[in-house]
């Protein structure tokens, strides 16, 4: 396994901080793993996937979206997920308001919908993604698309009775039911155990649930021997190896590190089975949200 390897990530605002931060990461892994492992100078996040693509980066970090598309297309392997408050993952919810009369995506016809933005995971891919992939045609389940811009603004939308349905994350509490697709709760209470989702404490009734989506991830690329991945995936997952998680905390602030379950991985491929098929047009009427996923 003598090789070199390259990593990149995306640009954040202090980029000397940020490289400095990545040089520390990558050499914990290399003592980790004994394998040679070099940092690329920070990129772009348009750039991180292309440069994965052409074999200029082995190891990359990619943020929720770049983590969701370079999946659903193979360009890269998912070899751990950061964990940060005791969780690594998201879901995506449609809502309602609690007396609305839509009792399930099932009646969804002519609605009006509020969307976060074109871009965003948690408040409109993921869940029109899970939708097509059950045969709803979504242009006849939603009338009108309006994109908020922020997940506030959205339960806003919907709480107030100017969208009739809306999406937005959550956060899943610990002892909640690890389903990619959450069934429907009760009508009258409407509820999920969350440790926290866009709504906050205010009552919603929720009516469809997908997850679990990775907050971001750092991943090989798909070519790299399976040798080198299962090395690489060890020093970060295992915990053996506390000058990984230390460089981990303060690069990426992770606690540690989960390895994705191949069941796991089967539910992100059953969501993102329509994530490419957005058309170019509905994407741009979006600025990029400044909210959380």
């Amino acid at each position: 396994m003598a090789r070199e390897l390259a990593m990149g990530i995306a640009l954040t605002t202090d980029p000397d901080k940020c490289q400095r931060q990545l040089a520390q990461f990558c050499d914990a892994v290399e003592q980790a793993t004994r394998l040679r492992i070099t940092r690329q100078r920070v990129h772009p996040y348009q750039r991180l996937l292309a440069e994965v693509e052409d074999g200029t980066l082995d190891l990359v970090w990619l943020p929720p979206l770049l983590a969701l598309r370079s999946t659903g297309r193979g360009v890269v392997a998912p070899l751990a997920l950061p964990v940060r408050h005791g969780v690594s993952t998201y879901s995506s919810a449609l809502f309602c308001h609690p007396d609305s009369p839509i009792e399930s995506v099932t009646t969804l016809h002519g609605a009006n919908a509020a969307w976060v933005d074109a871009q965003s995971a948690a408040g409109y891919l993921v869940i029109r993604s899970l939708l097509r992939s059950r045969g709803v045609v979504l242009e006849n389940a939603f009338d009108r698309n309006t994109f908020y811009g922020s997940h506030d603004a959205v339960v806003e939308a919907v709480l107030s009775g100017k969208a009739d349905v809306g999406a937005t994350f959550v956060y899943q509490a610990e002892d909640s039911t690890p389903d990619t697709v959450w069934p429907t709760p009760s009508r009258s209470t409407g509820r999920i155990p969350e440790k926290s989702a866009g709504w906050k404490e205010r009552d919603v009734r929720v009516l469809l649930m997908a997850g679990s989506i990775p907050s971001d991830m750092l991943a090989a690329r798909s070519q790299l021997e399976p040798e080198i991945r299962g090395a690489l995936q060890d020093s970060l997952v295992t915990g053996e190896h506390p000058e990984v998680i230390h460089a981990a905390n303060a690069l990426l602030g992770a606690e540690g590190f989960i390895a994705p379950s191949r069941e796991h991985l089967d539910g992100l491929m059953t969501m993102l089975s329509g994530l490419e098929h957005e058309p170019e047009s509905v994407r741009s009427r979006a600025h990029p949200s400044r909210d959380r996923p």
